[in-house]
């Protein structure tokens, strides 16, 4: 009875964040309903109101940690892959800008907390992981991330990556609606769309509009048997993640394991869904079925969106009280970095179109996929300038490593066998090779 009343409760919560982000003064933020469904839910509990009980709340923790698995099974179902030197030639400039800001975030993250958290605020080494794992991850890699804090003893982290990542979020559309509005000003754009007509693509229904766009008829598409059929894919496709991740912990336990160096035991099961989902697309093309990308796109928006909301609305807020001066140095960390690689570096790094690139690739490292994309539709709605698909085919590149892959998955234990000093000046090392590949190869290009 009570898993049946927390689900009847993340079903209104949803309906109401729809409603909730449409009314006149919220509406302009273009905050997505997952996000104001999550707020809501947060609202409600025990954190702030206490109107629904908390008991209603346990059956949704170990939701959002569930669901990134199904999120990252789906990342690579159905998708066509070009070969490498042909998607690093679209996506190269954008590949390496992303690379920049990601590695970025651990140099960053690394320098402020070695100089100023640790001695002034007793803070752990490894919160110098945090500014990637929520700013780049998100929601959904904070949920994911929860057994590895959960390990290393580090549940604060996961309280404040939670809040770093709503925070992000909400950045990324007010500092980008700025950004947008100074491009507009200084000609940058290649034609303005309404905002107004853009919003409601951010909204619940999104991804129906975005395959109509596609020219996909989703009656015909969408059928029963075929969401049955790719509901069973994307099972198999989590269930040969967790087939490579415990074959990888067992074959570290019986080798280099036994002398205390563990690396896949720290690592989250996510990471390997990705790897799992083509495994299990190349068996089920192999045995003669097809895989529907349309059905696909649709399940993994309805995990995300239920992730987001249950990430949010089941936070915890004691660290406000007890972290919460960190908090705000962190956040304000994060965004003084990617805005400054956005207005010193970005127009010499990107030789066309450089703000249409750049403000795609700031809305995805501050906020999500979704919120790249919004922007790009904003200043470029008929993508003329390329940069949607060369941002496409980055991802493809990108995700494997950073934004909650390996590098991600990595960086905490990374941070205990380096220690902080040594992380944070490989990591910087990298991130200032990315910077000067961009800037005097593709910069020049």
């Amino acid at each position: 009875m009570q898993y049946i009343l927390s689900y009847i409760v993340i079903l209104a919560v949803l309906v109401g964040g729809y409603f909730l982000v449409r009314m006149p003064l919220i509406r302009r933020a273009y905050l997505p309903t997952s996000v104001g469904a999550g707020l809501l839910l947060l609202a409600l509990g025990a954190e702030v109101a206490n109107i629904v009980p908390i008991n209603v709340y346990d059956p949704l923790q170990p939701l959002p940690a569930l669901l990134i698995n199904v999120v990252f099974a789906t990342l690579f179902l159905g998708r066509p892959l070009l070969k490498l030197r042909d998607m690093w030639r679209i996506a190269g400039p954008q590949a390496a800008y992303g690379q920049m800001l990601a590695w970025g975030y651990y140099a960053v993250g690394g320098l402020v907390t070695l100089f100023i958290l640790i001695p002034f605020f007793a803070a752990s080494p490894l919160t110098a992981a945090l500014l990637e794992i929520s700013f780049e991850g998100g929601h959904g890699t904070a949920a994911g991330m929860i057994p590895v804090f959960n390990d290393l003893d580090f549940q604060t982290g996961q309280e404040l990556t939670v809040a770093l990542a709503t925070t992000s979020l909400l950045s990324a559309l007010a500092v980008g609606f700025v950004m947008i509005s100074w491009a507009r000003r200084k000609n940058l754009a290649v034609h303005m769309h309404a905002a107004e007509t853009v919003g409601q693509k951010f909204h619940a229904w999104q991804i129906f509009r975005d395959l109509r766009l596609k020219g996909i008829e989703l009656r015909e598409e969408v059928t029963l048997g075929r969401f049955l059929s790719q509901s069973v894919l994307v099972a198999l496709a989590v269930a040969g993640g967790y087939g490579i991740y415990w074959s990888l912990v067992l074959l570290e336990n019986v080798t280099w394991g036994r002398g205390g160096a563990e690396i896949f035991g720290h690592m989250p099961v996510f990471t390997f869904c990705m790897f799992g989902g083509m495994l299990a697309q190349f068996v089920w093309t192999r045995l003669g079925f097809t895989v529907s990308r349309a059905v696909v796109e649709i399940v993994s928006a309805a995990a995300l969106g239920v992730l987001i909301t249950t990430a949010i609305g089941t936070m915890s807020l004691d660290f406000i009280t007890r972290d919460g001066i960190v908090f705000l140095i962190l956040a304000a960390s994060g965004l003084l970095w990617t805005v400054g690689c956005f207005v010193l570096l970005a127009r010499h790094m990107f030789k066309r179109h450089w703000f249409t690139n750049a403000i795609i690739s700031f809305g995805q490292s501050v906020g999500t996929t979704a919120t790249g994309l919004l922007f790009a539709q904003m200043v470029d709605p008929k993508q003329k300038t390329g940069a949607v698909e060369g941002f496409g085919y980055k991802q493809l590149m990108f995700e494997p490593l950073m934004g909650g892959g390996m590098v991600t998955a990595l960086s905490m234990p990374l941070i205990l066998l380096l220690g902080l000093p040594l992380f944070t000046a490989v990591t910087g090392a990298i991130c200032l090779g990315w910077m000067l590949f961009g800037l005097l190869y593709f910069g020049r290009k």
